[in-house]
């Protein structure tokens, strides 16, 4: 396949590379290093004029390819561009704002749509997208706001009961139509705070922990139960200590 079309090396490049030069004198090995060096110098440039190559083109050229040989030729690829831009001091930020430019430059994108969907971002950007997914995936929803200030107020409202106490046993005597009144007032905003925390924290385990755990059930209930006692006899140790280390 390679070896019947041209290519980037000749045949007997190819085979110079795989065997590392072997057998060639020093003139002879210099000679056919500077070949290969001129024919990857020219077949690089070249890429100046496949940027916006149509897809159509491109999706022809390695039709005959299985995804997973494409996908080790990209690699290898990506590797050598890494390779000459570590070589060269080229700074990947820099690339990424060039690929950009490049990309913009090119108004007729009928052919090659995919230019359209080259995403690359910045050290700076991925740190920013990934600061932002963080703090998304930690911060409160509105219900859990409300439960948190439900708990600090109970708290709150708790809190005066062992002061009242200390003060009537070694301060003074406490006038007790004032301490029932305000007993009856704290008490039942103490219990109104933890019914309604209690009440949030129910439907949010109910909605999130056991009604997923239902429909999965409902749909395959065989699969399911399988899946639930193979997960529990499976390596009970590790299993144990699995649950140890999340306490």
């Amino acid at each position: 396949m390679a070896g019947q079309s041209a290519s980037l090396l000749t045949k007997t490049q190819r085979t110079r590379i795989k065997d590392d030069f072997d057998g060639l004198d020093q003139e002879k090995k210099r000679r056919d290093q500077q070949r290969i060096r001129e024919r990857f110098r020219s077949g690089l440039l070249d890429f100046q004029l496949l940027a916006d190559y149509p897809d159509r083109q491109f999706e022809m050229a390695f039709d005959d390819l299985s995804d997973d040989e494409l996908r080790t030729t990209l690699a290898s690829t990506t590797i050598v561009v890494e390779r000459l831009c570590e070589l060269n001091g080229i700074d990947r930020d820099e690339l990424i704002k060039e690929i950009r430019g490049q990309t913009e430059d090119y108004t007729d994108t009928t052919t090659a749509p995919t230019l359209e969907q080259i995403d690359l971002q910045t050290a700076a950007e991925i740190r920013r997208q990934t600061k932002a997914e963080v703090e998304e995936q930690f911060e409160e929803n509105q219900w859990d706001k409300r439960a948190s200030r439900l708990g600090k107020l109970a708290v709150a409202f708790f809190l005066p009961f062992p002061l009242f106490a200390y003060y009537d046993a070694y301060v003074a005597d406490i006038n007790m139509e004032i301490f029932n009144y305000l007993e009856a007032l704290l008490g039942s905003a103490f219990v109104l705070c933890i019914l309604g925390w209690f009440l949030i924290t129910s439907l949010q385990t109910l909605k999130y922990d056991i009604v997923p755990v239902f429909v999965k059930f409902r749909r395959e209930p065989r699969t399911f139960v399988k899946r639930r006692v193979r997960n529990l006899i499976k390596n009970p140790g590790q299993r144990i200590r699995q649950m140890w280390e999340e306490l």
